[in-house]
């Protein structure tokens, strides 16, 4: 148990968190269906059992609970429908869905802490020492890194210990901090090429199965991304997801590589 989220195995000195794993299987798991059920034929059939598929995992994930997670997992699920045809009153109906399933959500699923997460979210400043006060510590570690940053190792925020969880929750914002904007921009650059990369690859090819997996693995790194770098920036509420391949956490680590990992062997294939 972590910050009140039991979601790791812990073997002698090595803990896994199943939930990064549970990316991979269920990106395999919804290519197969997408690749089998896509445009033009998407229906409502296809919506909801695509949407029965991703619900289990969810359902497990929040009982830890773990909010971020979920998060993941739906924000792959929602960019495979996207692609998969999904039409506009698809978009309504799932839009009436979130709104119900959030209210179930936050009247018998959600923690306390995870509750003051999303209320704080909205204004930080009303509780700066409590509630607020991881938030504001990052926007401010953001703001000190101003055009080039105070330099690996010198940031004032994350060294002094006034940024917690500086080595995975709020990494994006030791690395503003300490690299600054230009910094930011070439850890931006980087990302955008992994991304694009990504999508070419599943462009290129001519299984659809391969092509939707790939844009899962594409879309949850993506959302992952977003979730991470927009929590630091106070833009999102915090749901402690980690930033891939740079915040500490193995398990992270691992499912991203191995997920990077089948792309860069679908394009060998493919060249090949």
């Amino acid at each position: 148990t972590v910050n009140g989220t039991t979601g790791w195995y812990v073997f002698g000195p090595v803990s896994l968190q199943p939930v990064e794993f549970m990316k991979v299987a269920l990106a395999v798991t919804l290519a197969a269906y997408f690749s089998r059920r896509a445009r033009p034929d998407f229906g409502w059939r296809e919506l909801f059992e695509s949407g029965a598929i991703v619900a289990v995992p969810v359902f497990l994930v929040l009982q830890q609970p773990d909010l971020g997670s979920a998060a993941l997992l739906i924000g792959m699920w929602g960019i495979l429908v996207l692609y998969a045809g999904m039409k506009k009153r698809h978009l309504f109906a799932l839009g009436a869905a979130f709104a119900v399933v959030s209210v179930v959500a936050w009247t018998f699923l959600l923690a306390p802490y995870q509750k003051d997460r999303i209320l704080t979210f909205a204004n930080p400043g009303a509780d700066p020492r409590g509630q607020g006060y991881n938030v504001t510590q990052a926007i401010i570690a953001v703001g000190a890194g101003r055009l080039f940053g105070s330099g690996l190792g010198f940031g004032s925020q994350s060294q002094l210990k006034f940024l917690p969880e500086s080595q995975t929750d709020f990494i994006f914002a030791v690395v503003s901090e300490e690299l600054g904007f230009i910094g930011v921009c070439l850890v931006l650059s980087a990302y955008a090429l992994v991304f694009v990369r990504i999508w070419q690859i599943a462009r290129k090819t001519r299984d659809d199965f391969t092509a939707f997996l790939l844009l899962a693995i594409g879309g949850v790194t993506f959302v992952q991304f977003f979730i991470n770098a927009g929590m630091n920036l106070g833009l999102l509420p915090v749901t402690g997801v980690a930033l891939p391949l740079v915040s500490y956490g193995g398990s992270s680590l691992l499912s991203t590589l191995f997920m990077l990992g089948i792309v860069e062997s679908v394009a060998m294939r493919s060249r090949s």
